[in-house]
């Protein structure tokens, strides 16, 4: 077997790991230990960012198994950004547990799994199409914000409907334009949403600033973009 096939194999092992801790964070979720699953998702977002550079730094171009890495990574997003983060919705109460409830974490899944079958989830620059059905980092923040009921039934409505849009949002690692400001802005989420989590319940009111800061510079990023394609657009068309 050829080093870079063996290196290929660590990488898909590797990746394969987040599984794994998407398991754990579901027993914390089963456990009714808010605290322990979103820091399990948290470890899981940390694999997942780390994964996919390492693999094209460390891997030439013709290292290759018979297991497809994009493959692997779809899988375990799946269970580590939506399914998790659809029990955790429910397990802690944050809709109601009557039939809008139903309907939303019916929406989230649903809605999930056709964007996870996208043929066109991303474009040449990385760009996803539609919300990414990130929920591992959304339903945490909506509970460490101890949103309202009617707030939370909002937010996944509106994500869930984006899913199936054009709309833009930034791979954080990825997409080369403002990236300096992606990557601060993801960062800032997670470390927002960690501390938050240590510090809960009673989050002191910088670190709450701090929750919302994250969130509202990737939105503010998606925002920029939808002005720059529709602008772009429309300059095409008056050609």
């Amino acid at each position: 077997m050829s080093p870079s096939r063996d290196m290929s194999l660590a990488l898909h092992a590797f990746t394969a790991t987040g599984v794994l801790v998407g398991m754990a964070a579901l027993v914390a979720v089963l456990d009714g230990s808010a605290r322990m699953a979103i820091i399990w998702l948290l470890v899981a977002q940390l694999i997942d960012g780390i994964d996919g550079p390492l693999a094209r730094r460390l891997l030439p171009d013709e290292a290759t198994t018979k297991f497809d890495g994009y493959v692997l990574d779809l899988v375990i997003d799946f269970v580590t950004c939506v399914l998790v983060p659809a029990a955790f919705l429910w397990e802690f109460n944050m809709v109601n547990h009557d039939r809008s409830g139903m309907i939303a974490v019916a929406a989230l899944l649903m809605f999930s799994c056709l964007w996870f079958s996208r043929t066109d989830q991303q474009d040449s620059d990385s760009w996803f199409h539609g919300f990414p059905a990130s929920w591992n980092m959304v339903i945490p923040t909506l509970w460490l914000l101890d949103s309202p009921h009617s707030v939370t039934l909002i937010v996944v409505a509106c994500l869930s409907i984006l899913t199936m849009t054009n709309v833009q949002f930034a791979h954080p690692v990825r997409v080369v334009q403002w990236r300096v400001w992606n990557m601060a802005a993801i960062s800032i989420w997670v470390f927002g949403v960690l501390f938050g989590t240590i510090w809960s319940p009673g989050i002191p009111v910088p670190f709450v600033a701090l929750i919302f800061v994250g969130p509202s510079m990737v939105a503010a990023a998606t925002v920029a973009r939808h002005i720059e394609v529709s602008r772009d657009v429309r300059l095409f068309r008056h050609r």
